[in-house]
């Protein structure tokens, strides 16, 4: 039942990521601010429902995208939430923590 579950939360997740990058074309540069760190090529993200066709390996054994300076805007945007991180085991992006509420947002 969890692989199930798990593959809702992917299948979810790509609808949410294409219909961000194609559809509403949403001003992700806050977005992407609050992301740290660097890809470490553990191709996890490339096999979120399938492999990608594109996913392909180097001569060091790390995985490699073949279209990579052509690569579609929801593999360049991932992770965009930090709800994206739920659907892969691993993955070296983090998300900063988001600023706590001003006092007046409270009231």
């Amino acid at each position: 039942m969890a692989d199930l579950k798990l593959l809702t939360l992917q299948a979810g997740g790509k609808i949410r990521r294409f219909v961000a990058a194609k559809v509403l074309r949403e001003d992700t540069e806050p977005l992407l601010a609050k992301r740290q760190g660097e890809c470490n090529r553990c191709g996890a993200c490339c096999k979120i429902l399938f492999r990608c066709p594109f996913l392909g390996t180097d001569a060091e054994g790390q995985y490699t995208c073949r279209i990579y300076d052509k690569r579609f805007a929801q593999c360049r945007l991932f992770p965009l939430h930090p709800q994206d991180l739920r659907e892969v085991e691993e993955c070296s992006y983090t998300f900063a923590d988001p600023p706590p509420a001003s006092p007046s947002a409270q009231d």
